[in-house]
């Protein structure tokens, strides 16, 4: 096929900018899915406020699809069970300032007890995160969101739910298992189950879940209603939020303005001194230790360069060399409009700590 420009793998993110992009104007309002405390508030207001937003890489689009089909894969595995699986996104009414969602199903077990199941994928690092404690909060408030929907409107005795996780990666599984109280408006997380067999129980409480997932859209609704921006939820050089985030280049345009105009003489609480003070005596420790760690590194490097090896092994420990390859760009072979147009501008915040009077004196 020697001369037949744009193949299949050149066109597949092209194509899906071109399906999605249209797709992607839908107006805001508060879902269950955008209910839990790790969605950034200022993003919902920017998209409630109509803000120009730029449109997502044709990638993220194909990650995003893929979870769609991800769904509806497990949902099929699981008709083969001995589970019974129904009221596949059932529309269930939720409180407000929510108004409806759609759950992914319910279950039912040889017992005929009913559970709902809500069904997510993630990439290998996220799922690890997940079964090493970390709990998925922005799911779990959803799961409470759609138990309490079900419980008020459909059946009260529906008071458990299992949230299935996916590993994209590895096509492994992880499930929480938790329970809502409708009167206490509280989640508890029992227990998570890898596909392993392994259990861990957790028995942790979440209190007034829902509650709280009311107030922040309310919340989000005045910031829309006065046309105002609540502040950052996230930094752009530190979390992926912003990375995926429609609205990030017109959230961060002023900031190196905002940042000129704080202020810069004020007194802070005493009792930050001591904080000031232990982050200094840290920071002198650690450059020690990095100082003494690099010292050792070239020693050892140095003795199996002596050596003539790339690996061998001390006592109970296997050292190894590898060869690292990195790419850099050469700016002597581009012209100046070149290196202009292919330059990414980004900046982040450091902290500079003096004595008082070495301040005052200039120093």
């Amino acid at each position: 096929m020697q001369g037949v420009k744009d193949m299949l793998a050149e066109i597949m993110h092209g194509l899906a900018e071109m399906e999605f992009t249209d797709k992607d104007n839908n107006e805001f309002y508060p879902r269950p899915s955008s209910a839990g405390p790790m969605k950034c508030i200022r993003q919902m207001v920017y998209h409630g406020l109509k803000i120009s937003k730029t449109p997502l890489p044709g990638r993220t689009y194909h990650v995003f699809d893929d979870g769609h089909w991800h769904e509806e894969l497990i949902l099929n595995w699981l008709r083969k069970s001995s589970f019974r699986i129904h009221s596949e996104q059932m529309k269930v009414e939720t409180r407000p300032p929510m108004t409806f969602g759609h759950i992914d199903a319910l279950f039912t077990d040889m017992l005929n007890i009913d559970r709902l199941l809500e069904i997510k994928g993630y990439n290998h690092f996220t799922f690890n995160r997940f079964w090493d404690g970390e709990l998925p909060l922005d799911n779990l408030s959803q799961c409470a969101i759609y138990l309490d929907a079900l419980q008020r409107n459909a059946n009260p005795d529906l008071k458990q739910c299992v949230l299935l996780i996916k590993n994209k990666n590895t096509a492994q599984y992880i499930e929480f298992e938790v329970e809502y109280s409708l009167f206490e408006d509280a989640l508890t997380v029992i227990r998570s189950t890898h596909s392993t067999g392994e259990v861990r129980k957790i028995n942790q409480i979440m209190p007034e879940i829902v509650v709280s997932a009311c107030d922040k859209f309310k919340r989000t609704l005045e910031f829309i209603d006065k046309k105002t921006l609540p502040k950052r939820q996230y930094h752009i050089n530190e979390d992926w939020q912003c990375e995926y985030c429609q609205w990030c280049k017109v959230c961060w345009e002023n900031y190196e303005q905002e940042f000129n105009e704080l202020k810069t003489n004020i007194d802070l609480p005493n009792e930050i001194a001591d904080t000031i003070r232990y982050y200094k005596e840290l920071g002198a420790q650690k450059k020690d230790i990095e100082s003494e760690y690099d010292d050792l590194n070239a020693k050892i490097k140095q003795i199996m360069k002596d050596a003539g090896a790339k690996q061998g092994k001390a006592g109970e420990y296997l050292v190894k060399i590898s060869m690292i390859k990195t790419n850099r760009i050469d700016k002597d072979l581009l012209s100046p409009t070149e290196i202009d147009k292919a330059t990414k501008q980004s900046f982040y915040e450091r902290i500079f700590i003096s004595k008082a009077k070495e301040l005052l004196n200039g120093k």
